[in-house]
């Protein structure tokens, strides 16, 4: 029988947040170094950039189908995972650059939080997850 974890995540998870958490900024820092410039659309910067960076977390968001899929036993938990926190940083980018998508990115910082404490069940969870849903949906009008 394995030893008890007193309710700690299993290593993997950590690991693979981190990764995650790794993948996105370095993304971002290539990104930049690649495209920016003053006299470039692709500069990063602006009302238009940061809609797009919300359409892309949306994108992303729309394949998770609930935060109680995030943490099966199954490879598509890993996929499910990993598109929560790209969303959850195209979020963050897009509220860095038009305020208008703070409630996006705080609606995303929810769900980042009941992944780290590893509560993704329930009436809450649920909630959390229909809210982004909401948010995006909204976007698309």
């Amino acid at each position: 029988m394995p030893p008890a974890t007193g309710g700690r995540a299993p290593f993997g998870w950590i690991a693979l947040w981190v990764a995650v958490v790794v993948a996105a900024g370095v993304g971002v820092g290539i990104g930049w170094l690649l495209w920016a410039g003053s006299d470039n659309a692709a500069s990063g910067s602006g009302p238009e950039n940061a809609a797009a960076d919300a359409a892309g977390a949306c994108q992303a968001w729309n394949r998770v189908p609930a935060l109680s899929k995030v943490y099966s036993d199954d490879e598509i938990s890993r996929a499910y995972f990993a598109r929560v926190g790209g969303a959850a940083a195209l979020a963050q980018s897009a509220a860095q650059l038009d305020h208008r998508y703070d409630t996006l990115d705080k609606a995303f910082q929810n769900v980042t939080r009941r992944l780290q404490t590893f509560t993704v069940k329930g009436a809450g969870a649920v909630a959390a997850h229909d809210k982004v849903t909401t948010l995006c949906a909204r976007l698309d009008d």
